[in-house]
């Protein structure tokens, strides 16, 4: 039904059919992210001394000369993601801050479990104070917070920063086409994997070229016996920052990639940055041989899609 029509029928109702929004209530908060902070209830209670402290200097000082592992939690007093924490803490980064962008002028913090096993020397407290204050932390401390440093952290990892937001919008979206793909897949006794690099493929038989070897893929779909394969990407984009003409050549040249390694590749894609973008969807749908967004792809197209690459 859907793929016979020529581009132009497919970008009208492509167009007719984007969904409105995909934030749902979890795009604006994110509870299951609270996790791991309790860990460190011990340093983290111990300071809500720093809190309104007149002297605030000398209780900084003594309290990371008594518990240096108090270190350990000052990168859940920032805007950073769990593997950024979780780096600094195995010792594989240092956190890295220049007084401005382009000044060769950087402060270098060691956050290392290994750091703190021999306690802190003087000079590493105050690198650490200057952390504090050049960060804002002291502010936050004597000004802000009242009561509670765990209530701040959990604010923090609820995940406000607009980053956090975009990362829930994009898992949101796949986890909303994630079942389409799936009862297709089961329908017609496809195997599925879902974010994994494209190196999988060689444990299944295929012959993966160290090109895109390395890659992630969304959605990998495939047929060992009969060596078919096929990659489905999915992506919600706003019209805010993004670029329809750049989004669908890029596509177009990921398609080229995977055609060089015989695997196939479907987009799913929606939002409203394609609210008027009737010539670069129509570009998409001449150059890329499956395109779709995601009432398209309920609706039946993708299942016929797989139908296709796959002859069933």
């Amino acid at each position: 039904m859907y793929i016979d029509m020529d581009s132009e029928m497919l970008a009208k109702h492509f167009s007719e059919n984007l969904l409105y929004t995909n934030r749902g209530y979890n795009y604006y908060v994110d509870w299951e992210n609270i996790s791991g902070y309790d860990d460190f209830s011990i340093e983290l209670n111990a300071m809500n001394v720093l809190i309104k402290c007149q002297d605030f200097y000398n209780t900084f000082c003594e309290l990371l000369k008594k518990l240096p592992s108090v270190i350990l939690v000052f990168p859940y007093l920032i805007s950073l993601a769990k593997a950024e924490r979780q780096a600094l803490w195995k010792g594989k980064t240092l956190m890295v801050i220049g007084s401005e962008i382009d000044s060769d002028d950087f402060q270098e913090y060691c956050f290392s479990i290994s750091n703190i096993k021999k306690g802190l020397s003087e000079s590493q407290i105050n690198n650490f104070y200057n952390f504090f204050e050049q960060m804002g932390l002291k502010y936050l401390f004597e000004n802000l917070i009242e009561k509670s440093v765990v209530d701040y952290v959990i604010g923090v990892l609820v995940g406000l920063d607009s980053n956090g937001r975009k990362n829930r919008g994009g898992k949101a979206f796949e986890l909303a086409c994630e079942p389409i793909i799936t009862a297709s897949c089961n329908r017609h006794n496809i195997k599925l994997i879902s974010q994994r690099k494209f190196y999988e493929l060689n444990k299944k038989g295929f012959d993966i070229s160290e090109d895109i070897a390395n890659r992630k893929a969304d959605f990998i779909l495939y047929d060992s016996e009969r060596k078919i394969c096929l990659n489905i990407e999915v992506n919600f984009y706003n019209s805010g920052g993004s670029k329809p003409e750049e989004i669908i050549d890029s596509y177009i040249n990921r398609q080229n990639d995977l055609r060089k390694n015989n695997i196939n590749f479907a987009l799913i894609t929606d939002g409203n940055c394609w609210d008027g973008a009737t010539s670069q969807l129509k570009k998409g749908f001449r150059h890329l041989n499956f395109l779709m967004n995601y009432k398209l792809a309920k609706q039946g197209m993708l299942d016929e899609i797989i139908k296709k690459v796959f002859n069933k």
